[in-house]
């Protein structure tokens, strides 16, 4: 019975050596603000495909969940400005851009904004480039 617990523990300790080191310098994505401008009664966010580069998602993709949420009309033009054709607060964009961030870029598994998002199907997945992960999220 002892040579069984010695041989599990000889293979055990034998596994965890062969595991790779984890690294807990998980580079934290540094998404730039928005520069959301108020021009008469439309609002205009000026650097919108930069930060949508950033996060790795197609900027209309993200201007059609924004307009979603905000119950308006929008487009973007063709220097990647995002055009609202409503005056709305910059409190109330970053914090739709925020809810959009942990929806549908953010890895729920690990936490990581290296993400993509595909569409297989009907449905909406999150593959994670930092862990594997995939997660399915609801349809924008």
């Amino acid at each position: 019975m002892s040579g069984d617990v010695l041989d599990y523990m000889w293979l055990l300790d034998r596994f965890y050596k062969k595991l790779p080191v984890k690294t807990p310098t998980q580079q934290q994505l540094d998404i730039p603000a928005l520069n959301i401008v108020h021009v008469g009664l439309q609002t205009h966010i000026k650097n919108f495909k930069q930060v949508c580069d950033v996060i790795l998602r197609e900027p209309r993709i993200c201007a059609r969940y924004l307009l979603k949420e905000l119950g308006a009309r929008g487009s973007i033009d063709e220097s990647g400005v995002f055009i609202i054709y409503s005056r709305v607060s910059a409190h109330t964009i970053n914090t739709l851009f925020k809810r959009f961030l942990d929806m549908y870029v953010r890895c729920s598994t690990c936490g990581s904004y290296q993400t993509e998002l595909r569409k297989a199907g009907k449905v909406w997945i999150i593959r994670c480039l930092a862990c594997g992960a995939e997660t399915p999220v609801r349809p924008i």
